[in-house]
């Protein structure tokens, strides 16, 4: 399972687990949002923030959009620096490859 985080825009209210992020479907292009725990989807950030809910299964395969794709759509204001910044600090630190047996 890919973990997609690279566009958060909060913690799902659905699940209280995951994190609502920005992606988009291969097939048309079209980004909308998603949890990365329980899979619900909304077609606009503004749906999710005001706790509208959920559909499933509405879309197809998924990628992450570059910030790039996020910034031309204008859904740049909906993504939070905040848990942006830990994705980019978790990444570069050391992971510890120790196994205990």
């Amino acid at each position: 399972m890919v973990l997609f985080e690279r566009q958060p825009i909060g913690s799902c209210c659905i699940c209280s687990q995951g994190w609502a992020v920005v992606v988009k479907e291969i097939s048309s292009q079209k980004c909308f949002v998603y949890c990365n725990e329980c899979e619900a989807e909304w077609d606009h950030p503004e749906d999710f923030l005001s706790k509208q809910e959920g559909e499933w299964f509405k879309y197809g395969k998924i990628t992450e959009p570059n910030d790039k794709d996020v910034l031309c759509m204008g859904w740049d204001k909906y993504i939070s620096q905040e848990l942006k910044s830990r994705v980019i600090n978790c990444k570069m630190k050391p992971v510890d490859q120790t196994i205990f047996l």
